[in-house]
């Protein structure tokens, strides 16, 4: 364990409230300066610019270069296969999840409402803007800020499985603007935080996390309402979807650690990456060491 990699729990939260606040304040600009903008340009562009703007200052406080800091290391074109089997698993088990949470504690109307205008689309440029949004901008921001510096971080100072749990509950907790969506968003953050650490390379995130988006946006873009049917029926289909889903993104999750030799989840991972740094001469200006 190293006690003076960055960030720390409570750096973390700093780090995300700062995030919060950078967002607040400039989509306030943004609304008087570009009242014309379409409504996902408002709310998406401010919050991308205050994540890069996150992600720039951790990897400067880490005193790592971008490559070391976000694990950006190279990633086999043949994880690929495992990785579309995790996200069919994922896509199917997380959006039951997200039925359930929603017929426990039923979403009003006029969320659903806001939600749908937020995502309404209209014309060519309001499809490209979406797409860009959603599939590329923030899943590459979002993976280097939270499977980047904040899971690396917490790595080195607790250990991989520690900074599994809390990069994920800090993930779930960024999303708190849906609160329908903070459980399925926890369990997604934590199988991104494993791949991540299983493949030792964030490009298996991004690419998961992209695809992911891709999906979620079709289906709700679709806006199918589903057919009336008996509650024996609806906890019939939930069952059987869940179950198909678990079997593939448990098979995927098999295929990719059997791939990856199995060994990826452990300290060795962190030795590897320290052992690296020391080689290349950066080493972390993160917290001071504890004192006893």
């Amino acid at each position: 364990m190293r006690e003076d990699a960055y960030p720390s729990l409570g750096r973390t939260a700093w780090l995300l409230a700062g995030t919060l606040l950078a967002a607040l304040v400039l989509t306030a600009a943004a609304l008087v300066l570009f009242p014309d903008w379409p409504q996902i340009a408002l709310m998406a562009v401010p919050t991308e610019l205050a994540m890069l703007g996150a992600v720039a200052w951790g990897v400067r406080r880490t005193g790592l270069s971008w490559r070391r800091a976000l694990g950006l290391r190279p990633l086999s074109l043949m994880a690929l296969w495992p990785l579309a089997l995790i996200l069919a698993g994922s896509v199917t088990v997380f959006s039951e999840i997200y039925v359930i949470v929603q017929r426990l504690i039923p979403v009003p109307p006029e969320f659903e409402a806001l939600l749908r205008e937020l995502l309404q689309i209209d014309g060519t440029a309001d499809l490209v803007f979406t797409v860009a949004i959603a599939v590329v901008l923030a899943p590459v921001l979002e993976e280097a800020l939270f499977r980047g510096i904040i899971l690396h971080g917490l790595a080195r100072r607790r250990g991989p499985r520690s900074a599994t749990l809390w990069t994920a509950a800090f993930f779930a907790f960024f999303h708190f603007y849906n609160p329908w969506q903070i459980v399925p968003t926890f369990f997604l953050g934590l199988l991104l935080a494993w791949v991540v650490l299983e493949t030792r390379s964030l490009w298996s995130s991004i690419v998961l996390h992209s695809a992911f988006n891709g999906l979620s946006l079709s289906v709700f873009a679709l806006s199918l309402a589903p057919p009336e049917a008996s509650p024996p029926l609806v906890a019939t289909g939930v069952v059987l979807f869940l179950l198909l889903g678990s079997a593939a993104l448990l098979a995927g999750l098999a295929w990719l650690e059997g791939m990856m030799g199995g060994g990826a989840y452990d300290e060795s991972y962190l030795a590897e990456a320290d052992s690296g740094d020391a080689a290349a001469g950066e080493i972390p200006r993160g917290d001071p060491p504890a004192r006893g």
